[in-house]
Formats: structure tokens, sequence, C-alpha cells
């Protein structure tokens, strides 16, 4: 993450000085417009260092955690509509999550919901576990016992996420298996992002421009994904499709 980060803060500069090449026809502008959510990113990385800074100073105290896989609130409607129009099963209609929330439970009954990082060692938390939390700047850094630290990727809330269906662990089957998206659809994203400057570098010349905007890519899809804790997709179980997801545990 912090890789990915410090190469997209890296490229902005180069990027620039690439935009002012007199032989891109609105170089300047053009550029301006591509790195403009790069720096936003980098900022919003910056912000959320801090925050993460600031909670992992906090004083620790004792909870029960437990790990959700998130799903978005409509998938469901979509699945049965997938159903329904796929009665040959063409169509990969099993839920899938895409993200992992915890439910932190102290022993004042309060529950909060962070959502957090992926870390490969996430998919052996299928039951409720000791850990430490400390809360500061918005954000909370829990500490699990017997594996290590997670980081938040969303502030803390004291109501579930809105929008959101979570599915404790226990209840899924098929957990991620590795700590990458699917590769299919990183791919897909890339040649998409990538055929408007393929285009430029062919029709003007500016190959260095090529090479700089494959960097920038591949690092800004690195930092957001990161940025959102995203992880690949687990797979729910039946008995967590038909009845609604707990929030806590």
């Amino acid at each position: 993450m912090i890789g990915s980060v410090v190469a997209l803060a890296a490229l902005i500069a180069p990027g620039y000085r690439l935009g002012t090449d007199p032989r891109i026809e609105h170089g300047e502008v053009v550029i301006l417009v591509a790195l403009a959510p790069g720096v936003l990113l980098v900022l919003s990385w910056l912000i959320r260092l801090t925050q993460w800074w600031g909670a992992a100073r906090a004083p620790a105290r004792h909870v029960m955690v437990t790990a959700h896989l998130a799903q978005s609130g409509s998938a469901g409607r979509a699945t049965a509509a997938a159903h329904a129009v796929s009665a040959a099963g063409g169509i990969d209609t099993s839920p899938k999550g895409y993200a992992v929330w915890l439910t932190v439970s102290g022993r004042t009954g309060g529950v909060l919901h962070q959502r957090v990082v992926w870390e490969p060692w996430l998919r052996e938390l299928t039951r409720s576990r000791q850990a430490t939390v400390r809360h500061g700047s918005g954000v909370s850094v829990v500490d699990v016992a017997g594996y290590g630290r997670l980081w938040p990727a969303s502030l803390t809330l004291r109501r579930r996420p809105y929008g959101v269906r979570l599915i404790p662990f226990r209840k899924a089957w098929g957990l991620p298996k590795e700590n990458s998206l699917s590769h299919g659809r990183l791919a897909y994203l890339f040649l998409l992002l990538l055929m408007p400057c393929v285009a430029g570098a062919v029709t003007q010349g500016v190959w260095a421009l090529l090479g700089w905007w494959v960097a920038y890519v591949v690092a800004s899809i690195a930092a957001t994904g990161a940025w959102f804790g995203i992880i690949p997709p687990g797979v729910f179980s039946k008995a967590a499709r038909r009845g609604r997801a707990p929030t806590t545990s």
C-alpha cells in the first residue's frame, strides 16, 4: 500500500513535465485532468496515514471482534434477477463479498463497525476473537491476539453501514485464497485505461508519455484498491443467503 502511494506521488511531477511537451496538442490541459485524481488520492492517503498514526498511539482496551464479508445491499435482488433470466446457469449468480468489516464488542455492551484493510490471515477468523482496539481521529486500529494488526479502511461507525449486508465468516464458504483481485477484471480495467494514451502516443509519437501512463495507472489502481480494503470475493453459504445477515456476533 505504502509503495503504491509513494510511486503515485513520485509520478506526478514527471507527468506534468511530459504534459508540457510541444508535440502534445493541449498537453497541459490533458495532463492536469489526468493528474487530478492521482493528486486527490495521494492527499487522501496522507490524511488517512495521519489518522492511523494518531489511532495507533491511543490507549488500548480489550474487546471481542468478529470478521464479516460485506456485500452490497442490492446484490440479493440482482442475484434473483440473474437466476430468472439465466435458468441455464450461464451466469455466476453466487453472492459475493468484496471487503471485510469487523464488529467490535466491548464490556460496555456497545458495538462498533470498522472496515479493515485485507490481510491474508483474516480468512482464519471464522469465530469471535479477543483483540485490543485503539481509537483515535475517527478510526480504530485493531490488534487481534495471536495474529497481528488490522488497519482501518473507513471511519469507525456506531451503526451498521448503510447499503451493506454483513455475513460472518463462519456462514461463508470459499473465502479468498490469495491477496489479489480477479486478474481478468484487473487486466480489463488496465487495458480500458491504457487505450486513450496508446492512441495519443501513436499519433503524436510521444512514447515516453505511454511509459509514464502505464506506471501511473498501475500505481493508481493499487492505491485505490488498498483505500477501500478490497479483497478477492468470498462466496456466501446457502444458509446465509436465505436469512437476514446478523450485524453482530
